[in-house]
């Protein structure tokens, strides 16, 4: 009885120890999967942490980044200005150096230009005084050699009518050359100046003036034999204008004014052939 009392007991013991053993192995995995749990909570705020100080790094690095490069800039558009100032003021001080060397060289032209007309007026008066004296030497001496050639003509009586009639020639000498070189040089011109076709029908102003042209124009021609030259005309085309060329005749002859004639038509119809003849009919 005693036995089985010890064996109940201490199986007993065994069941109480069994099930403290079991829940002591609850507890520990309690405890193990709370200290997990306690742990991945612990390395997902450290994560949590880490990841918010990197991107609070970043985002430093990021705003130094930009500050870096807005003082940069600002470094470089200030060292532009500078650079640009002093090129202005470079460019100011080049433009004042030229402006006061043009001044100076302006001054200097000037100055030289007015030594130059200074020496240029003293020369050219000294050369007028000069050439005044020469012709003044000279004026004298033609005066005292014509003075003295008047003398020796007013003295002598045959010189004198020598010098009268060769001043009287050298007048007549000058005065004819000048009329007949007028009338050489209005025959010229009239020639040279006029149409062919009144040149050889028109009478000129002196008794020879187109005698040559009438004469080599008619070819020894007989036009009384012809009545209008080798014109050849209609009939009464030609007799229209043999009247037309006797009434100019008569009109010339008395002295009358000329009537206007128009001749038209087509280019080679013998309209200036007919003008010649009829011309050359009413000399």
């Amino acid at each position: 009885m005693q036995a089985q009392f010890e064996i109940e007991k201490q199986r007993v013991m065994y069941d109480e120890q069994k099930k403290l053993n079991q829940q002591q192995a609850q507890v520990k995995s309690q405890m193990a999967r709370y200290q997990d749990e306690l742990d991945r909570k612990k390395m997902a705020t450290e994560h949590e942490y880490q990841r918010t100080r990197n991107q609070e790094l970043v985002r430093m690095q990021e705003e130094s980044a930009v500050r870096q490069e807005t003082a940069r800039r600002a470094t470089e558009e200030q060292i532009q200005a500078q650079r640009r100032q002093t090129e202005r003021e470079k460019a100011e001080m080049e433009r004042e150096t030229i402006k006061v060397k043009a001044m100076a060289e302006a001054e200097g032209r000037a100055l030289e230009a007015k030594l130059a007309e200074d020496v240029n007026r003293r020369m050219l008066v000294e050369r007028a005084n000069a050439e005044r004296e020469k012709w003044v030497s000279a004026i004298n001496t033609t005066f005292e050699h014509i003075g003295g050639g008047l003398r020796a003509i007013l003295t002598d009586q045959n010189k004198l009518i020598v010098a009268v009639g060769g001043v009287t020639a050298v007048a007549a000498g000058i005065y004819t050359t000048r009329e007949g070189a007028k009338v050489v040089w209005s025959y010229v011109d009239r020639i040279l100046g006029q149409p062919s076709l009144i040149r050889e029908s028109s009478r000129g102003k002196y008794p020879w003036s187109g005698a040559f042209s009438r004469a080599m124009s008619s070819n020894g021609k007989d036009l009384s034999k012809n009545g209008f030259g080798d014109v050849i005309l209609h009939p009464n085309l030609q007799k229209r204008i043999q009247q037309l060329a006797s009434a100019t005749a008569n009109t010339k002859a008395h002295q009358a004014p000329f009537r206007n004639m128009l001749f038209y038509g087509p280019p080679g119809t013998g309209k200036t052939m007919a003008a010649r003849e009829l011309a050359l009919k009413s000399v």
